[in-house]
């Protein structure tokens, strides 16, 4: 009903333009009250609507925020920094397709426009949709080397500045995992490290680019960086406790899993990999355990517990 109504009233404004206003009209905020209450007839410039907006950004006010960028656009609509930050701001308000959106209304009005590609290809990777979100990274990281004066990522990075869109970096370094290009990838996260130093993400995804490559002694020491950094990093304890249970040390590793699970989820996870690992007889034990843990309703250990006792009496019948 919100969106109706705008349509009526507002003329010669783009679809993002009519949601973003509609979503702030939805909001019942002090801030909203405040914005409401200003005289109609009052006219500012490009430049007292971009302070104000940067004021209530600055305050949380995200709404209010949206609104005076909105009302600069109005003025300047071939502003893709302000498009970037409507995008940006509706990310804070978990209002993800009306920021894809404004990210997209960004790289119309300029193609190039950094930060509004290394957006794009965050979310394409967290959308599963990989081969787009390798199409954005791998652009904006071009772009961003260029500017470093760097014409050829193919053999080396320059370093990073204040600038860089260290989000499309490392989005661009996991790509490269999973496409096993993994000495490329670790190079990456060391530029990442260099860039902005101690960082328990970077550490948790370079310790899993060394797992990938099974060097899971070195891919334990980041971990443990990761953890020393940020003791509650949930990451960091799942993966190194994925290496405890490689290497059989089982109460190490339902230690770190307990932090991040209940201990039926625990023991489920730990037989789960145990039987991806042909490792029947040992999982057997954990997914027993997790459902003594839990009987009533822990169905996912009952169900792993029939497939691990049926690739276990196809192991009998084939050693009888």
């Amino acid at each position: 009903m919100m969106i109706n109504f705008v349509k009526r009233y507002v003329v010669n404004i783009s679809i993002l333009l009519l949601l973003s206003i509609a979503t702030l009209g939805c909001t019942s905020t002090g801030s909203q009250s405040n914005v409401s209450a200003k005289p109609k007839n009052s006219i500012q410039s490009k430049a007292e609507l971009i302070s104000l907006a940067k004021a209530e950004e600055k305050n949380n006010n995200f709404e209010s925020a949206i609104f005076n960028y909105i009302q600069a656009l109005e003025i300047d609509k071939q502003d893709a920094k302000i498009l970037f930050k409507i995008g940006s701001l509706q990310n804070k308000l978990h209002n993800n397709d009306l920021a894809i959106r404004a990210f997209n209304k960004s790289l119309e009005v300029n193609p190039d426009y950094i930060p509004a590609l290394a957006q794009m290809g965050v979310y394409y990777l967290e959308s599963k949709n990989i081969d787009k979100a390798r199409m954005f990274v791998k652009r904006t990281i071009m772009l961003d080397q260029q500017r470093l004066d760097n014409t050829n990522i193919s053999t080396s990075f320059t370093d990073l500045d204040l600038h860089s869109p260290l989000s499309a970096y490392n989005v661009y370094a996991v790509i490269n995992d999973l496409d096993s290009r993994h000495e490329y990838a670790q190079d990456i996260y060391y530029l990442l490290l260099k860039a902005q130093g101690n960082s328990a993400l970077i550490y948790t995804n370079l310790g899993y680019s060394f797992y990938l490559t099974n060097n899971y002694t070195v891919a334990k020491s980041y971990y443990k960086k990761a953890l020393d950094v940020d003791s509650n990093f949930e990451q960091a304890k799942l993966n190194l406790g994925l290496i405890y249970v490689r290497n059989g040390q089982y109460n190490r590793a339902v230690q770190l899993f307990k932090q991040v699970m209940t201990y039926a989820e625990a023991y489920n996870d730990i037989g789960y990999f145990l039987m991806l690992d042909g490792r029947y007889k040992e999982a057997e034990y954990f997914f027993i355990t997790a459902i003594d843990y839990s009987p009533s309703y822990f169905e996912k250990g009952n169900v792993n517990l029939e497939n691990v006792q049926i690739y276990l009496s196809a192991e009998n019948m084939l050693n009888d």
